[in-house]
């Protein structure tokens, strides 16, 4: 029994790994108002990121989500718990407060820490298509930090450069050494990534808890919650309609079970993005915009329209041609 515990217990080590990860993505990538926060907001945003982790990991389990299209739909259902919970922006200024982070930023974020947890989790060393990735991901990362503040329409602080690279090289850096202090996570199995009934009771109350403190600041209504129901519900809906397209095992099988990180891999991966979010971020412009924050913009507002019909439109597709095949 104790043997039992110690082994679900220390599987809770992985999730912690990637609730870090998606709080540095959604928090610093994404750069939110992380410079408002008390040390107890910290402490409260931590707890949601890990129920949020976790849960995630558990979809992408029993989903089998492994390609880009399902798990588009994943970061989907994140993006929008997330803008609801955490940032509160969902109806801020509808329609580009739903369409900018909830269904933009966030779901690509949340791409970028599930991949990056991958190559945490398996040891190997990186290629050009991460460094690509990397480059890209920075340059856009120091366009954001530098313009996002400017143009939003919330009162978001500006940050130095700096203080923005200074922050995240340590937090980035902070997550491969979280993988080195945590024990090994006994997950050997596809199963063991699922969450036991307890484990959904505690995690699931989390978020409630967290939905009930915004209701009670007034910083989410029922317009809020409808949307997001709305549209989650769509989301799941379309992984389950089409489960039977994925036949192979889930992304996270790469890394069953996860080992210790490459660290020289890693900070390869974070020096790059460092270097191009400097770049991003010195990038001319004047006033309250810029050729670079427009396009930037202008692409995650693109994005955010098109994804989701698309990807919808594909798996139903997919799913069809399936059946046709079936019940040939």
């Amino acid at each position: 029994m104790m043997e039992q515990v110690r082994d679900r217990v220390t599987g809770w080590g992985a999730r912690l790994s990637l609730a870090a990860l998606l709080l540095v993505f959604s928090e610093l990538v994404v750069w939110q108002t992380p410079t408002r926060y008390s040390v107890p907001e910290w402490l409260g945003l931590a707890a949601v990121y890990l129920a949020l982790a976790a849960i995630m990991l558990d979809l992408i389990t029993r989903l089998r989500a492994r390609d880009v299209f399902s798990l588009l739909l994943m970061a989907g259902i994140y993006g929008l718990v997330n803008a609801m919970l955490i940032s509160r922006v969902i109806t801020h200024d509808l329609p580009l407060s739903l369409v900018i982070r909830p269904l933009s930023a966030q779901p690509l974020v949340f791409m970028l820490a599930l991949a990056s947890f991958l190559i945490l989790g398996s040891g190997r060393a990186t290629g050009p298509l991460d460094m690509l990735v990397s480059v890209v991901t920075g340059v856009s990362w120091g366009v954001w930090v530098r313009w996002f503040p400017v143009v939003s329409e919330e009162s978001i602080p500006e940050v130095s450069e700096g203080t923005a690279l200074s922050v995240l090289a340590l937090a980035l850096a902070g997550c491969m050494l979280l993988r080195f202090v945590l024990p090994s996570a006994d997950i050997y199995r596809r199963e063991d990534w699922l969450l036991l009934p307890v484990e959904w009771a505690l995690t699931g109350g989390v978020l409630i808890v967290a939905l009930i403190v915004g209701a009670a600041q007034d910083k989410i209504d029922n317009l809020d919650m409808g949307i997001v129901a709305m549209l989650v519900n769509f989301m799941i809906m379309m992984l389950y309609v089409t489960l039977i397209t994925r036949k192979d095992e889930p992304v996270l099988h790469a890394i069953t079970p996860p080992r210790r990180p490459n660290p020289v891999a890693w900070l390869v991966l974070v020096g790059s993005f460092l270097v191009a979010g400097w770049i991003g971020y010195t990038l001319p412009g004047s006033g309250d915009s810029s050729a670079q924050s427009d396009l930037l913009f202008g692409a995650l507002t693109a994005f955010g329209v098109v994804w989701l019909p698309i990807v919808a439109a594909v798996l139903g597709l997919r799913a069809f041609v399936q059946l046709a095949r079936e019940g040939g």
